[in-house]
């Protein structure tokens, strides 16, 4: 029989308009349908993961800021006391109004020896670098590291001058600081300082001072450690913006440029050629800002590779709708060909059946539609009764990193109040999580024995005490015949995790917990879990049951209830009852029953 030489190949069907017309219009529904779609939802996805990452980093900088904050209000507050007891002192009072004569009197060298001693005591040797003392009147100054000199003989004078200085701008200062270098001429090595002054007028308006120098070295070891380091630094910043101290000694005596206001602020900018994610705190004293810069390169790096990721996604995505759509309209246009070579030349019939079977394919489909109908409907009720078992599995897995997550944080939160011994709380916490996490990894389907989920439970009960304390009692009612009933897993201790957090955690984490597991008629099985915490509220219950009728549900709180219930409905059928309510007494009150699971259903199960 005769056959045309090239009439399907690639060169005929891009030329053939019919051919483009059907290409162009299965590509746009091909785009439209899925690779729109994709587009969208690629883009959102990096656009959130970008935001995710941002707030994260800026989170845990807000709390690391916070920290740092508080030890440096506990060292202002300690430095501040110190000055006050100076200069409430007699002996501190009557040095800077005694006029000192030469020789020197020995009612003056006893008071500068009693302001020596009390420098002293005021002296910190892990955090200061000196204690001082200057009077105007004497023109004279006793210091913790110098003793006591005139101005002429003392080293270190920009102590002196940077206070004059200052009180030349700003007269009518009493307590202020300045940042500063002195110069150790045993290390020979110059040292940064930050000078806290507190000033006093004497007669003829002349100005004393009683000041403590901190080492910024030391200082900074009380605010941050080596990780910390690691990870950014921290800068104090004046009401001007000048750099007062930064931890990673690059920015000192720099004006950076920073957000106006008395409001916490993050930003991102570069500072010295690097991007950085900047948050600004502002402090109590001296118009003072706490500084976190923290480097955006891991930042960058990681959206980088995202966006690579994405454009990977969105070409390799338009080429396997390009071919798709080639190969779509492949299969289309070869019967329509066909047909259409048949309307032009009747006498080719023939010779179309047997070069297209498709024509005879479809012909000979339609009578076997009839036929495949009787088993189609059994096909369908397997594949329904798979899905809903996939739909099971899946929704457990969802609720599984629920809870880890909460114990996680209670196991993270115990680590934090712990002192790091082996018999502490946190080595306990993390034994039990590492015994639940065990036990999960046993279950290789949705369902288990009732025994073996009140072992779980009660894991995970103990679990919860050491986070919240031993306020929680936890009562079981168990009935014999019920213990070997299969139950699907996790989901008595969803009941009891819901009561907890929900229920007995706003109130202090103390009050009691009442299980009950009976066997119904039918080998059915009826469970009650009942607190005297807070209770429901009415309008969260009609909520609960409302969000039940969806098929899908994104929620936060009380997701592992809706879960549970859509789990039992899965499994058991639109026969299981779900009751929530609030008891008389107070509390709450969860009842689900469940008719009789078909050995069927478990073995089914089982091959998953």
């Amino acid at each position: 029989m005769h056959k045309k030489l090239g009439r399907f190949d690639f060169a005929y069907r891009i030329q053939n308009r019919q051919f483009q017309k059907l290409f162009f219009k299965n590509w746009l529904q091909v785009f439209l349908g899925i690779v729109l779609p994709l587009i969208l939802c690629v883009s959102i996805i990096w656009y959130h993961s970008k935001k995710s990452l941002l707030n994260e980093i800026d989170t845990a900088a807000n709390r690391s800021t916070s920290n740092t904050m508080a030890t440096i209000d506990v060292l202002l507050e300690e430095i501040y006391n110190a000055l006050e007891r100076q200069m409430s002192n007699e002996n501190v009072s009557s040095f800077f109004r005694m006029v000192r004569v030469e020789p020197q009197k020995y009612d003056y060298i006893a008071v500068v020896r009693s302001v020596q001693d009390i420098l002293y005591t005021n002296y910190r040797e892990n955090l200061y670098y000196s204690v001082d003392a200057y009077s105007p009147m004497g023109d004279y100054i006793v210091s913790t590291p110098h003793k006591a000199h005139t101005y002429n003989y003392f080293s270190d004078k920009n102590l002196i001058d940077g206070f004059y200085a200052h009180l030349e701008m700003q007269p009518d200062q009493t307590l202020f600081a300045l940042p500063r270098t002195v110069y150790q001429k045993a290390d020979k090595i110059e040292k940064r300082v930050i000078t806290f002054y507190w000033a006093a007028t004497m007669g003829a308006g002349k100005k004393a001072f009683s000041s403590i120098s901190v080492d910024a070295d030391k200082f900074i070891g009380y605010i941050t450690d080596n990780h910390e380091r690691m990870q950014g630094s921290y800068l104090i910043v004046d009401k001007n913006n000048l750099v007062v101290l930064d931890t990673a000694g690059q920015l000192n005596d720099q004006y950076i440029e920073l957000p106006e206001g008395d409001e916490v602020t993050a930003i991102t900018a570069e500072i010295n050629r690097q991007l950085m994610r900047v948050i600004c705190v502002p402090m109590n004293r001296f118009g003072w800002k706490c500084v976190q810069m923290v480097p955006m390169e891991e930042y960058e790096s990681t959206t980088n590779q995202q966006q690579r990721l994405v454009m990977m996604i969105l070409v390799t995505a338009l080429v396997v709708a390009v071919v798709l759509s080639y190969g779509i309209t492949c299969r289309l246009f070869r019967p329509v060909d066909a047909i259409l070579r048949l309307l032009e030349n009747p006498s080719d019939q023939l010779r179309v059946g047997d070069e297209d079977g498709e024509i005879q394919y479809m012909l000979v489909s339609m009578l076997e539609v009839f036929q495949k109908n009787l088993t189609l409907e059994q096909e369908m009720l397997e594949r329904v009764a798979a899905l809903r078992r996939v739909r099971a599995k899946a929704l457990q897995e969802q609720m599984t990193p629920h809870f880890l997550n909460n114990v996680l944080q209670a196991i993270n939160w115990t680590a934090i109040e712990e002192t790091g011994k082996e018999d502490s709380i946190t080595s306990k916490s993390l034994i039990l999580l590492a015994d639940i996490l065990c036990t999960a990894k046993t279950y290789k389907t949705n369902i288990t024995t009732v025994a073996e989920e009140i072992a779980y439970t009660k894991k995970f009960v103990e679990l919860e005490c050491l986070r919240y304390g031993p306020n929680i009692h936890c009562y079981y009612e168990i009935d014999p015949t019920a213990e070997q009933m299969p139950i699907p897993c996790i989901s008595l201790q969803t009941l009891v995790e819901n009561a907890i957090s929900h229920g007995l955690q706003p109130r202090r984490a103390s009050g009691n917990i009442y299980i009950s597991i009976k066997a119904l008629q039918g080998n059915g099985l009826h469970i009650c879990v009942e607190d005297d915490g807070l209770g429901f509220d009415e309008d969260k219950i009609r909520e609960i049951f409302g969000l039940l009728q969806e098929e899908y549900i994104y929620v936060g709180e009380h997701l592992g209830i809706i879960n549970l219930f859509q789990r039992f409905r899965l499994i058991y059928g639109e026969k299981c009852e779900f009751d929530i309510r609030n008891r008389k007494d107070g509390g709450a009150c969860v009842e689900i029953k469940a008719p009789a699971l078909t050995e069927d259903w478990i073995q089914r199960a089982n091959r998953q």
